[in-house]
């Protein structure tokens, strides 16, 4: 007799605490309304996540400003988005931004052509440029396949294979 009550109110314990959980007053949010909460709330999102996700927030927050064309184009995508939120967009990112592929001539050469036209217009001047600094294509050339499996804006972060000259630039 015990048990159907004590099943009922186990649902219900529960569905409440997913109701609770899901308030938009419960979950911290970014505010892009203006800078200062801009600032205030980004801090707040990212502090609200585990530790172990804060790090991979904060890349991702990179790659979503690198493929924005815009400010205001960024601002949109996410305003009023939670770390979580924030996660699964740069999960879906991740997963469809073209990689190149050094596998072949024929592999790279289409992976540029997926990469370039997966960018912005804002970064098509920089893909020719770093495309220009690029040694010919030659299987087994350690600096080119270094690159496999990078997206475009890993190859930039790490662009030291080219131009040693640029003390601001990361070594892979």
């Amino acid at each position: 007799m015990f048990q159907p009550v004590f099943t009922r109110m186990s649902v219900c314990l529960l569905l409440s605490t997913v109701l609770l959980a899901s308030l938009p007053g419960c979950t911290k949010r970014i505010d892009t309304s203006n800078e200062d909460k801009y600032y205030k709330t980004m801090t707040e999102v990212m502090t609200s996540l585990p530790a172990e996700k804060q790090h991979e927030f904060d890349e991702g927050m990179s790659m979503i400003w690198f493929y924005s064309e815009s400010d205001e184009a960024t601002n949109a995508m996410i305003h009023n988005k939670s770390g979580e939120e924030i996660l699964a967009l740069v999960a879906e990112m991740k997963a469809s931004l073209p990689k190149l592929d050094t596998s072949s001539k024929e592999a790279y050469d289409s992976s540029l052509a997926k990469m370039k036209a997966g960018l912005p217009a804002s970064k098509v001047s920089t893909f020719n440029d770093w495309l220009r600094e690029m040694p010919a294509y030659r299987k087994g050339n350690p600096k080119i396949d270094s690159l496999n499996g990078m997206t475009f804006q890993k190859i930039v972060e790490n662009r030291d294979f080219v131009n040693s000259q640029n003390p601001g630039v990361q070594k892979p």
